[in-house]
Formats: C-alpha cells, structure tokens, sequence
C-alpha cells in the first residue's frame, strides 16, 4: 500500500496531538477539535478513518457515550481490565521515560506521552532534528506496543469517534514508518 501524505511536518504534528489529546484526555472541546484537523494522511484506510469521524458528528454521538467508550477503551472498570491499557509495557517503560525526558515532555510514560514526544520531535527545525530519538520513539514504541493499543481500539470501540481516532492514529504510525 502506498502512503500518501500531502502536507508538512507541522501538519501531521498537529494530527498526532489531536490522537493523543482524546485518548489521553478526552472532553467535549478534545472531541469538537478533531472535526477541524485538516487530517494529513490520505491513504484508503486513513480515509476511511476521517469518515468515521464525520460519521460521529453526523449521528450526533453524545460526549456521555464517548466518555463511557473512553473509560471501557483505556481505563477499565470494576473488575474489568481495559481493552487497551495506554501505559507501556514494563519492559520499555524506562526507556521510553529517558526519551521523554530527553524530549522534554512530562507526565508517565505512556501511549499519549509518546504521540506528544513524537509531534515535538516534528517540530523541531531542520538541522536541529533528533535523528537517534525520533527513530527510537517510533520503532521500540509507537510501532510495538502503540500500534497494538490502537488497534485494540479500532476493534474494540463502540463509537464511530473512536474507531477513527483510532484507524487515523495507525495511519499515522505508517507515517511514521514510512519516514524511518
């Protein structure tokens, strides 16, 4: 499959902290700003995703019923493990909490630290870039663990918001591979 990507590092920045913002901490203004994301993946499957997303404003789904989805999705319940933890595995939690902080971004290491790690290192101007990081960041991390949590979600969501989110973020990480 060929990836098409028809915009500038700023822009798929911007895509990556929309992702990482509502899987994070979703609210009904994470949940509004994603329909004005000018989304810069624009493979099939990416389309697909940015469909979903306009079927959820389309069938009007409630910020109750994305909540919910959001808690069953990456937080779990009484006696229910979630369906995609965000936290990474044991294993790389250290090394990705050294690239974060190498990076500059705070809070646990987990699933949205890296996807806000990953558009820093987007941002950075030419000639300034973190070659070593950004390679570390997307292939121990996003494309590992992070791929599956996405995918987890793709499968698992019960809102047509998720699932986009979702099917963009792994449109993202072909991105990212693909640049590598």
């Amino acid at each position: 499959m060929s990836q098409q990507v028809l915009s500038s590092p700023h822009a798929v920045g911007t895509a990556v902290t929309a992702v990482a913002r509502v899987i994070g901490s979703p609210g009904p203004a994470a949940f509004d700003r994603l329909h004005e994301v000018n989304w810069p993946v624009h493979d099939p499957e990416s389309l697909r995703g940015v469909a979903l997303l306009a079927e959820s404003r389309l069938s009007a789904e409630q910020p109750e019923r994305l909540l919910a989805d959001h808690q069953r999705l990456f937080l779990g319940g009484p006696g229910r493990p979630p369906v995609a933890p965000l936290a990474a595995p044991d294993l790389v939690a250290p090394d990705l909490a050294g690239l974060l902080a190498r990076v500059a971004v705070t809070g646990p290491p987990d699933l949205t630290a890296a996807l806000r790690a990953w558009a820093a290192l987007l941002e950075l101007p030419p000639g300034r870039e973190d070659q070593a990081a950004r390679h570390a960041l997307v292939h121990d991390h996003l494309l590992t663990w992070g791929a599956r949590c996405l995918s987890r979600v793709q499968l698992g969501a019960q809102s047509f918001c998720f699932q986009g989110v979702a099917t963009l973020g792994l449109g993202l990480l072909r991105y990212a591979a693909a640049q590598q």
